[in-house]
């Protein structure tokens, strides 16, 4: 009886830390999540489970820390640079949460991931109306994070949400309203790089979408009517020089023209890269470890040029080619596309919505991740795991017919009849 609740509240304190109320309350959502993952290590101890930590979800990220350590090792004068790899924690522990969530009393089919992250996309909303209507903050997001990380994970949500087209017909509609609360939280952070996101995943979206013939008309219905709400709400800012938008096409229109940029921040990534890739080629196989990497890459400008230093380097693929080399841009590539290999190697009824879902979570971190970053910071780190354990429970349901069976958030099932439980 206590492993069955020591399953479920690992499973509750995940999901609703990583999908729900990580824009809220990001610091109690971290350990919510953290708090989860221990909990079903030791589910996983006590019931001998240890399949999933072969599944691609799990292994992945596991190479990518050991190739991290090893990269880390070379360069390391004390135990703390190798220690350093620990920022990465929650995504080496996806496979245990994937145990609980196959254990637990809950049905999580694409409805409830979907409805979750529609939820928590909600409060995201809330927090930036407050945020910019109340306090008048010139970006929203700034009360409970930084507004660039409070933007990305709401990018993360919003298209989680999505996962709702693939559940029963009430579920749909639940699946616009969470991409609509997340698209307006991120126009009010007024953060440049989600919004490219947003723009670039949601055309892979609608691609996949519309070749696979995965989803049906009324779907579809909906899918169109977020991208028209998109492409209209990008249009309105154009038109009415909101800054964010305002911005991007100054930055497009410069470069395009004089093949510099015009924006100071722009300016500043743009040191930030050069440095990164200097720095690069001075330990282009394993790096130079994590503490102090951005100094490293700014002393490899000429001071005149005043390079900025901040915790990183503003870009993914920068930070893990300067801490850890090739070796770092293998583990990166490594995390990155996790979700997707588990998703596309899986069978069963989930495999649809689950590749639908890891697709669009990995392009999302991928693009946020060209000019900030993302791995390494907690709040989108506990996210992505949540997010990825959720994708591999999903790829391998014990379901006979996704597509008719229903959905409930949180109606057990009876554990004698696990294969065939009805899950949406």
């Amino acid at each position: 009886m206590l492993l069955k609740y020591g399953t479920n509240l690992s499973v509750a304190a995940a999901l609703g830390g990583g999908l729900v109320i990580i824009c809220l309350w990001p610091e109690l959502a971290n350990v919510s999540v953290i708090l989860a993952q221990v909990l079903a290590v030791g589910v996983c101890l006590l019931t001998g489970s240890r399949r999933d930590f072969l599944r691609p979800s799990a292994l992945m990220p596991l190479v990518a820390g050991l190739l991290l350590v090893v990269a880390f090792g070379i360069t390391a004068t004390s135990l703390l640079h190798v220690a350093m790899v620990l920022v990465f924690t929650p995504l080496f522990l996806i496979a245990p949460l994937v145990t609980v969530m196959r254990q637990s009393s809950f049905r999580i089919g694409p409805g409830a991931i979907g409805a979750l992250a529609t939820a928590g996309a909600g409060l995201a909303m809330l927090v930036a109306i407050y945020d910019s209507m109340v306090l008048h903050s010139p970006r929203a997001g700034g009360i409970v994070a930084n507004p660039i990380h409070f933007a990305d994970v709401t990018v993360a949500l919003g298209f989680l949400s999505l996962l709702g087209l693939f559940g029963e017909r009430k579920w749909k509609w639940v699946a616009v309203a969470g991409a609509t609360f997340a698209l307006i939280a991120i126009a009010l952070s007024g953060t440049r790089g989600a919004m490219v996101a947003v723009l670039t995943v949601a055309v892979l979206a609608c691609l996949l979408a519309a070749v696979s013939g995965w989803l049906n008309r009324r779907s579809l219905l909906a899918l169109c009517v977020v991208a028209v709400a998109g492409g209209g709400a990008v249009g309105l800012a154009l038109q009415s020089n909101w800054s964010p938008a305002v911005r991007i096409a100054a930055t497009l229109s410069s470069i395009a023209e004089t093949g510099a940029t015009s924006d100071s921040s722009d300016d500043q990534r743009l040191l930030m890269y050069r440095g990164a890739y200097n720095a690069f080629l001075q330990s282009p196989f394993y790096g130079h470890g994590m503490i102090g990497f951005a100094k490293v890459a700014a002393d490899t400008l000429p001071p005149e040029l005043n390079a900025p230093v901040y915790d990183h380097l503003h870009s993914d693929i920068a930070d893990f080619a300067v801490t850890g080399g090739f070796l770092g841009i293998i583990a990166y590539f490594c995390i990155l596309l996790a979700p997707i290999v588990e998703a596309v190697r899986s069978s069963g009824p989930g495999r649809v919505p689950a590749i639908f879902a890891a697709c669009t979570l990995s392009a999302s971190y991928f693009c946020m991740g060209l000019t900030n970053a993302t791995f390494g910071i907690l709040m989108l780190t506990v996210t992505f795991a949540v997010a990825t354990a959720a994708i591999a429970h999903l790829a391998r349901l014990p379901a006979r017919d996704l597509s008719q069976a229903p959905d409930v958030l949180n109606t057990p099932r009876s554990p004698h009849r696990l294969a065939d439980a009805p899950i949406a």
